[in-house]
């Protein structure tokens, strides 16, 4: 195989597998379809379940896509433990992700207006933020 074959084939490999060895350079994403779930069904997949008051920050975090941060002051803890008060999350997307771009969602980011929220979580792997356990996963509560 000459050169110019033997180089649109690994191109071909790594825009295929997005994050294997050799392919450096190129951005990886992800598609992931959720199933719906009940608040029931949140709740019990959820490892962390809290009512906060969320505002958005400048911040944001690289989660197989570029992802805004959200800081939630924890008032009820209703399942699960956390160190502290507050907590970082984000919103999880419901649409396909680059790593290295930001996110987007359907109808916007659910946590993007303040406010009093329960929120269903999971945390993000590697240590990082707290992310809602599937889209959507974020109660809005009366003020």
């Amino acid at each position: 195989m000459g050169w110019g074959k033997r180089t649109l084939t690994i191109g071909i490999v790594c825009m295929l597998g997005g994050g294997l060895a050799g392919c450096a350079g190129i951005r990886s994403g992800q598609c992931v379809d959720y199933v719906s779930l009940t608040a029931a069904e949140q709740a019990h997949e959820a490892s962390l379940v809290v009512d906060a008051d969320v505002r958005s920050t400048d911040r944001t975090v690289e989660v197989a896509g570029r992802y805004r941060v959200h800081e939630a002051a924890i008032t009820d803890v209703r399942k699960g433990r956390t160190l502290g008060d507050r907590i970082d999350v984000i919103a999880t997307s419901d649409q396909c992700t680059s790593s290295g771009e930001p996110v987007e969602y359907v109808d916007g980011d659910p946590l993007a207006e303040p406010g009093s929220y329960r929120l269903y979580l999971t945390r993000v792997r590697g240590g990082g933020p707290w992310q809602l356990v599937v889209p959507g996963a974020a109660e809005r509560l009366p003020a």
